[in-house]
């Protein structure tokens, strides 16, 4: 039997239950970490079989991807590439992996750039990406396996480490060839498009001109005949009155000197005549006669003159080529203006000055000279006339005009016409020639006179037309045509 009391088994089994208690304890708790392994387990079998999935579902999509998906290392060589690269290139991607783009081929302008093609380069874009940088390059040209080049937009970022470190280049790019073709087309349909849209406003520009051209040339035509068909009939009275004037001046004189032989031998003539002869101031009459049928004389030559200069200038009709004295054309241009010359209240005379040199005859249009030189004085006089500007200008003081000619290189004329006015800014002087331009009021120039006068200058003489000026030195006008046209049109607008 057990020398234990009854106290101390108690003790024991109280021990030995405690004990239990504590193996119970610690075989719940391995089971509870058992089952969380179990858990961890199967949770881990999850995330590992998602993972296979994205990873499968990431590898789908690059492999499907229609762009081109691309990783270089830190030498430019490729790490990984899509089907779409490889298919691109004509290569398999075994035959990528591992290359640079000089390995694979691809020509160094591409690689390393040409900025006369607006070409970037891989290594420049590649270089900034491993910089750090994020690269978007919208015009990214790639060769083909055939050697053709695609047009790509290109992507690329860098890809780093654990520690933050950049070890690749991750670059996407989407084939924009048919796009970029159909820009560079709808560009160059746009550049037509303009072209054409300036050539046809051109056109317009031209035709507008032209009209108004045949219209002043069809108005100067037809004031040319108006003009030849009154010098003419007022030229067959004025012949009639010269004639006349002759036989008048001789009667006169006659009967003067018949008057003095009476007087000489009849000193007392009887009261009625002596009467007669106070009342009509015989002494006078007989010192103001002569010199009445002398102004009548100068008058009529001076209309003859004139008509001699209308009928010049009613040339404009002609449109042949002629042999012609310039000098004729400038002196009848200057008898026409004389009313504007001379005789205007408002402002002083104005002082024409020539120096004419000794010119042969000039195989010209007469008519279309005779309009040139008349443009360019109204001109002149209208600058000298303070008329040509925006706002009000007092007259010149001492107006001139000064008109020169002379050979140059015996092969060309050249004539100068000048004025003492205020003269033109280079803005207004490089547009003095344009069609329909001009500084003076409205109702005072169409601005087609000197457009006009640079057309037959140019085009219908072969020669050349120049503007001098500059503010407050006056303005001149220099023509130069050669003495015989061998290339001028034969007619006038044709």
């Amino acid at each position: 039997m057990s020398s234990q009391s009854p106290d101390d088994e108690i003790t024991f089994l109280r021990q030995r239950v405690a004990e239990l208690e504590k193996v119970l304890e610690h075989h719940h708790q391995l089971q509870q970490e058992v089952e969380e392994c179990k858990q961890a387990k199967a949770g881990l079998e999850q995330d590992l079989q998602k993972t296979e999935e994205q990873s499968s579902l990431f590898k789908m999509i690059i492999e499907k991807s229609l762009d081109w998906i691309f990783v270089k290392d830190q030498n430019y060589r490729y790490l990984l590439v899509n089907h779409t690269v490889a298919n691109s290139l004509g290569k398999t991607i075994e035959e990528i992996i591992g290359k640079d783009d000089l390995e694979l081929g691809t020509a160094e302008e591409i690689v390393f750039g040409n900025p006369d093609k607006k070409i970037r380069g891989f290594r420049t874009d590649d270089k900034l990406v491993l910089s750090g940088e994020t690269i978007h390059n919208p015009y990214d040209p790639a060769p083909d396996g055939d050697g053709n080049l695609y047009i790509l937009d290109t992507h690329k970022i860098p890809l780093r480490n654990s520690k933050g470190e950049i070890f690749a280049i991750l670059g996407v790019s989407r084939d924009i060839t048919d796009r970029h073709r159909t820009e560079e087309e709808l560009r160059k349909s746009e550049n037509q498009l303009r072209q054409r849209t300036l050539e046809l406003e051109e056109t317009l520009k031209k035709l507008q001109c032209t009209q108004s051209q045949l219209i002043q040339s069809e108005k100067m035509s037809s004031l040319g005949q108006l003009v030849a068909g009154v010098a003419h009939e007022i030229n067959n009275p004025l012949n009639f009155i010269l004639g006349n004037l002759i036989h008048a001046d001789k009667h006169s004189q006659d009967l003067l000197n018949l008057l003095k032989l009476y007087q000489i031998n009849y000193p007392h003539p009887v009261k009625k005549i002596h009467e007669q002869a106070e009342v009509i101031e015989v002494d006078f009459l007989q010192q103001d006669l002569p010199k009445l049928i002398s102004s009548i004389k100068i008058g009529t030559e001076r209309i003859q003159q004139i008509v001699d200069s209308l009928r010049i200038f009613s040339h404009l009709d002609q449109s042949e080529l002629k042999q012609t004295n310039i000098h004729h054309g400038i002196n009848s241009a200057l008898r026409l203006l004389e009313h504007r010359l001379y005789t205007q209240l408002h402002i002083p005379k104005i002082t024409v000055i020539k120096e004419y040199g000794n010119l042969p005859l000039i195989e010209c249009f007469p008519g279309q000279l005779n309009q040139v030189f008349m443009n360019i004085l109204i001109n002149a006089i209208d600058a000298l006339e303070g008329i040509g500007s925006h706002h009000t200008r007092l007259p010149i003081s001492e107006p001139k005009i000064y008109i020169s000619t002379q050979v140059s290189n015996s092969e060309y004329i050249t004539i100068r016409i000048a004025d003492n006015g205020l003269g033109m800014s280079t803005e207004i002087q490089q547009r003095v020639f344009d069609p329909f331009y001009t500084t003076k009021p409205v109702g005072k120039g169409t601005g087609l006179g000197l457009y006009i006068s640079y057309q037959i200058i140019n085009e219908q003489h072969n020669g050349s037309l120049e503007c001098i000026s500059s503010p407050g030195k006056g303005t001149e006008f220099v023509i130069k045509i050669p003495i015989r046209q061998t290339n001028s049109k034969r007619e006038w607008g044709s």
